[in-house]
């Protein structure tokens, strides 16, 4: 290539292990679309990882070092352009992303304090980088005289004479299909390495004004889309090259709209002759359920289904300028998913703006109760360019906020031949007018409870029974809290580590802990894990793969309970409870161990309960004589396990990143009948 060198980077931490572990999409649909429209005058590559990009900068240094700006690799990508700045004083130094104020005071104090920025781009960046590129270009690419110049460049913000030049926003692309593809034009082949998920974005932007998103912004409102041969040649093209399981569909709302349709009949296709993807990552459409539904049933359950609605409180959801479904209509979408194999998630954000514990608790049982069977609940990010993150919003509500390190994103890096300790922080919300400290702190341990007890189906099969006696789901999940929060129960170090973790995480003054952070010896300590784990990920992945028996032996002591203050818990009731933790043991104890395998006999027709996914009454399958049932992992299930874990590690943090990716009730052991009747007595 003889045009100019551009680099282009989306930085992932990698002290611990591969922080974020998605393809640079962004950057690569910028470079793309440079590319092309700057035809022989750029040369540009993609980076992801940092010593990839450290060993590009010593082979042969960019005319201009473009970065992605996110909360995950904002001091990371910074470390990167001061020391090209010291290098090499003459690379234009280009930030641009979400990570960034909406304010003109605070986009210029963010300049201000970073003076290693030259330019910043503000929001959609395809055009606005080509604008900065040709205004560069007629300066002899100094960004000195440019800025000298005092040139308005649309969606680009510098800063002159100590004084913000700010460009007004440009239009937004009509059309997404104007992005030449970076998959097919190479610039994302290196990232094939099994352990980058690939990413594809079939429409950008978002109807909806949710004031803790950045994307609630007017800006996006507008949704715009891509072409669905695009589309289809895209996929196919990763198809071909994918070794990782997975592929994440990045739009805000996917399902939405009738274009998602055809995006799940050309991937069903692409399934059916490639066997990939297993697990298609998406944020369903938070309208059109109908059409959410059908998206599923097209792919077969390999979709998670969202009924997201980070609160049900109205005095919470009128803060927060959100409306969501009938309760109803959520319940009936939980019920499509389960007819698919699919999990149904909901997000709930503790903490924001009117919460209370009694509003957080009832949000996630009327979830729970809904059916719905996976419930990530979220801490309430300050996110810089959000509504929330105002100064009137955090005056009204009397928001009360902490710092931590953000979980997985540190490391020390050589950096141009220095040693740089780097790690990123984040600001979340703690308490506010309405929930205390304590009141958050007792909800994160709910939080724990669930993520160990509920999430996965890890006890769908124990559920079943309690409702065929009467029972909801969360009166089993309710009673586990009230004895975990025991002292001297069998999980009580659990559940005390991660309170105090939580707690010791949190700083109150940002500067002490950028002081903390910015000795490497400290941030040995975070990649070591002695500091800046997950906590909630970090002590469901502790119980749910090394204290399993423990966790079984608290579930169906709490389900003896219920069953036993209604006069339920009779002789035959009792047998099957032994029976059943016998046999969910054996299916989830040791996951990992895949070579496990163990006949075993029981009284009931485990299998043939599992295939009317135990809504029936249990007691009718007993089997005269009983049943021998191999227990172990399918072929499929082994190699999925070592995909997984090949990408992730067996570390405990690695542990928790996989129960957050995967499906994890489908890497269940599955049962086989060897001998006894086969149907049920039923």
């Amino acid at each position: 290539m003889t045009g100019t060198r551009v680099t282009f980077a989306d930085l992932t931490h990698t002290g611990q292990m591969v922080a974020s572990n998605t393809f640079p999409l962004g950057v690569s649909l910028i470079a793309s679309y440079a590319e092309e429209k700057l035809k022989g005058r750029i040369d540009v590559e993609v980076f992801k990882y940092p010593d990839d990009l450290n060993a590009a900068l010593l082979k042969r240094p960019p005319k201009i070092a473009c970065f992605a700006n996110f909360s995950w690799n904002h001091n990371l990508s910074r470390s990167f352009a001061r020391r090209i700045r010291e290098r090499w004083p003459g690379t234009v130094i280009v930030f641009g992303g979400p990570n960034y104020p909406t304010k003109p005071h605070e986009q210029e104090a963010f300049l201000r304090e970073r003076p290693e920025i030259d330019f910043h781009v503000w929001f959609e960046g395809e055009q606005a980088f080509v604008r900065l590129f040709e205004a560069l270009e007629a300066h002899g690419f100094d960004a000195a005289a440019l800025k000298e110049s005092g040139e308005v460049i649309g969606s680009v913000h510098y800063i002159r004479a100590g004084r913000l030049v700010r460009g007004e926003l440009l239009p937004r692309l009509q059309d997404l299909t104007e992005i030449p593809s970076p998959y097919q034009k190479g610039l994302n082949d290196k990232f094939f390495d099994g352990v980058l998920i690939p990413m594809l974005q079939t429409n950008r932007g978002c109807p909806f004004s949710c004031t803790f998103c950045t994307e609630g912004n007017s800006y996006y409102q507008k949704v715009r889309f891509q072409r669905g041969e695009r589309i289809r040649s895209d996929l196919l093209y990763i198809a071909e090259r994918a070794s990782n399981p997975d592929l994440y569909i990045v739009d805000s709302n996917f399902g939405m709209f009738a274009q998602d349709l055809e995006t799940c009949h050309i991937i069903a296709d692409i399934q059916k002759r490639k066997n990939w993807p297993k697990l298609v990552g998406v944020t369903a459409g938070k309208n059109k359920k109908e059409r959410v539904m059908e998206a599923a049933t097209i792919l077969n359950g390999a979709i998670n289904l969202s009924a997201t609605v980070q609160s049900i409180d109205d005095t919470v959801l009128e803060n927060i300028k959100r409306k969501n479904i009938p309760i109803d209509n959520l319940v009936s979408f939980a019920k499509h998913a389960e007819t698919l194999g699919a999990n149904s998630y909901s997000e709930i954000i503790l903490c924001l703006p009117g919460d209370t514990r009694e509003a957080h608790y009832r949000s996630v049982f009327t979830m729970m109760d809904g059916d719905i069977n996976f419930l990530r609940q979220y801490q309430l990010m300050m996110l810089p360019g959000s509504e929330m993150d105002s100064e009137e919003s955090r005056e009204k509500y009397a928001m009360v906020t902490r710092f931590r390190v953000l979980p997985r994103c540190f490391g020390i890096y050589d950096i141009l031949g220095r040693e740089c300790a780097v790690a990123e922080i984040e600001e979340i919300c703690v308490a506010n007018n309405t929930m205390s400290y304590e009141d958050y702190l007792d909800c994160r341990q709910l939080n724990l409870t669930i993520e160990i007890f509920y999430n996965g189906g890890v006890f769908s099969e124990l559920i079943g029974l309690l409702k065929q006696r009467g029972f909801k789901p969360s009166d089993l999940i309710r009673r586990i809290q009230e004895m975990v929060s025991t002292p001297g129960n069998v999980l009580a170090d659990i559940y005390e580590g991660f309170r105090a973790e939580t707690d010791g995480s949190l700083w109150q003054d940002r500067a002490a802990l950028e002081e903390f952070i910015a000795d490497a010896a400290s941030v040995r300590r975070y990649i070591a894990g002695e500091l800046g784990s997950n906590e909630l990920f970090k002590y469901r992945a502790i119980a749910f793969f090394h204290r399993q028996g423990d966790v079984h032996d608290i579930a169906f002591a709490a389900a003896r309970d219920l069953l036993g203050e209604s006069g339920g818990l009779d002789g035959q009731t009792d047998h099957y409870l032994k029976d059943l933790h016998r046999y969910g043991l054996m299916r989830k104890q040791g996951l990992l161990d895949t070579e496990y395998r163990e006949i075993a006999h029981f009284d009931y027709d485990f299998p043939a309960l599992e295939a009317v996914r135990f809504k029936a009454d249990p007691l009718e399958y007993r089997v005269p004589g009983g049943i021998d049932l191999q227990i172990g992992h399918t072929p499929e299930q082994r190699d999925l396990i070592a995909r997984y874990l090949h990408q992730y590690g067996r570390s405990v943090n690695g542990l928790g990143r996989i129960l957050l990716r995967s499906h994890v009730n489908k890497l269940y052991r599955v049962s086989e009948r060897i001998s006894g009747r086969a149907e049920s007595a039923a």
